[in-house]
């Protein structure tokens, strides 16, 4: 579907039709890019840069539980320059949005320099060199993301890999076909409350329009198992809205992040439906926090009331997975990046420090 001018909120507005097509596509795609992959397959590696590792990290912790797989997650430039390529790995899956991705080009043919791995490509992009040396692609179904900052992509990646390691699973008897359809149903779920998603981040920011609009400084914390989430979080703030932003695990904040803390600093507590004894600690950072700061919201995924009825929680749908949790808990942050960068005045088609990436090239 072409658009004319779109925007970043065009873009997150079809993060629901374009999700409802991969899943619906489910198992074709999936299953030609898994045809040829090794019978018992142990380790794969996904190599990806920018918001597309977030991504990938965002799928690694489902992936693992569903398949039984060890899943690296590793940055391409990376990778080539300082990592050894391991032969323990059975199935090697880049991911690329350009046509022209030499360093990944370069860090696939390195993975695959003492292994027979499998290697899938995930990507917007038909018939570039990746394409041609890869065993298989899966088509994100995206078209081109036009806009500099990638949501719909960053969505479909997160889909996409899941998928993968659900076919996988089921393939090797990991998951039963009833098992694996109902992983398939909660998906449709989810996505089905997509736009309903866009809506209340909408009107939450609306409701809070001054407050975020003034805001110097944010940052987000939850559980461990938006670890992705949260470091896209921090991606997507910082490129749009040029603040200082965070993205903590609950962990990292409590061993740190928390020193960072002033009256003006803006934190968003993300709560879903995962050990007890962690969303109690979660609680009890937020209420010391609230010490420090008025501006601390929350978005739950818990289908629960409030704890404190301070009318600053963004109430979500329930999810009972965690780990597909972060399918819904980005959508927020890409919704509100959008809204407060235009109540700024931020005007997103003329970016700042256009020369830096020729400067830096020239070094």
């Amino acid at each position: 579907m072409m658009m004319n001018n779109p925007t970043m909120l065009s873009y997150i507005r079809r993060e629901q039709p374009v999700l409802e097509r991969l899943l619906s596509s489910y198992p074709r795609q999936i299953t030609d890019a898994l045809a040829d992959t090794p019978q018992h397959p142990q380790h794969w590696l996904i190599l990806a840069t920018g918001s597309r590792i977030n991504a990938a990290n965002t799928a690694r912790l489902y992936m693992q539980k569903t398949a039984a797989l060890q899943v690296t997650v590793a940055a391409a430039d990376l990778y080539l320059t300082y990592e050894e390529a391991d032969p323990s790995v059975d199935v090697i899956i880049g991911i690329s949005l350009t046509a022209n991705d030499p360093t990944m080009l370069a860090a696939i043919k390195k993975a695959r320099t003492n292994s027979n791995a499998h290697t899938i490509i995930i990507t917007d992009q038909k018939d570039t060199a990746l394409t041609e040396i890869a065993d298989a692609t899966c088509d994100l179904l995206t078209g081109k993301e036009t806009v500099p900052y990638i949501t719909l992509s960053f969505q479909a990646i997160v889909l996409t890999l899941m998928l993968l390691a659900v076919r996988s699973a089921t393939d090797r008897n990991i998951l039963t076909e009833l098992a694996a359809n109902q992983e398939l149903d909660e998906f449709s779920f989810l996505i089905e409350n997509m736009n309903l998603t866009v809506q209340r981040a909408n009107d939450f920011y609306r409701k809070f329009t001054i407050d975020f609009t003034n805001a110097p400084q944010f940052t987000s914390i939850g559980a461990n198992v938006l670890a992705g989430t949260l470091a896209e979080m921090q991606a997507k703030f910082t490129e749009i809205l040029r603040v200082p932003t965070h993205g903590y695990s609950l962990a990292s904040f409590t061993h740190g992040g928390f020193m960072g803390t002033h009256e003006n600093h803006c934190q968003f507590y993300i709560e879903i439906n995962t050990d007890p004894a962690v969303m109690a600690q979660l609680q009890a950072v937020k209420k010391y926090e609230a010490r420090l700061t008025p501006h601390i919201y929350t978005i739950s995924l818990t289908g629960d009331q409030p704890t404190v009825n301070d009318d600053q929680t963004l109430q979500l749908e329930a999810v009972t997975d965690p780990y597909k949790a972060p399918l819904l808990a980005i959508i927020p942050f890409q919704v509100l990046a959008w809204f407060i960068a235009k109540s700024r005045g931020i005007n997103l088609n003329h970016p700042m420090y256009e020369d830096f990436q020729t400067a830096i090239n020239l070094l």
